[in-house]
């Protein structure tokens, strides 16, 4: 018995989703409104972690920067859409963590290349310590906008809805 064969997606019973139509309408109303969120996301957090005066900046920078996985993420729908809101919430998430994990890669170099900092096993090591939970809680912070970003943006397309049973 083959279980593979018997995928839902191998028969052609599902279909992928898709972007809505008008494209650019729908990518900046998701942009705006995901953006928007992971702002005050961050902000929450930093007040919550008794850092209120440094709570607007980061969540400005923070919500700048979702700008990047965000793009990174539509762009990979348009040449496939996802299989459904897991697979495209996972594509999210995977971009945000590729953002944060290059973002952290950009300061250690800044810390050595710009600011002498010594480039030594002990200093990566230490750098890397503080690197490692900072992606963790950028990438979990990301959850929510990713939640709403895919949300607004992707569909089922019309044939899928009209197959689909009536429950």
């Amino acid at each position: 018995m083959i279980i593979a064969a018997k995928s839902p997606f191998r028969q052609g019973k599902f279909c992928l989703l898709t972007a809505r139509r008008p494209l650019f309408l729908w990518f900046s109303l998701a942009l705006l409104a995901a953006s928007i969120l992971h702002a005050c996301v961050w902000f929450a957090a930093r007040v919550f972690a008794a850092q209120g005066l440094l709570a607007a900046p980061e969540g400005a920078r923070q919500m700048g920067l979702s700008l990047f996985w965000m793009v990174c993420a539509t762009s990979l729908w348009l040449i496939q859409g996802p299989k459904n809101r897991v697979h495209a919430v996972g594509h999210v998430i995977g971009c945000a963590f590729l953002v944060c994990s290059l973002g952290s890669v950009m300061a250690f170099s800044n810390l050595t290349l710009s600011q002498n900092f010594e480039l030594s096993f002990s200093n990566l090591l230490v750098f890397a310590l503080v690197a490692v939970p900072m992606v963790a809680s950028q990438v979990l912070l990301a959850v929510p906008s990713a939640m709403l970003f895919q949300l607004i943006l992707l569909k089922r397309p019309l044939q899928a809805i009209k197959e689909a049973p009536a429950a």
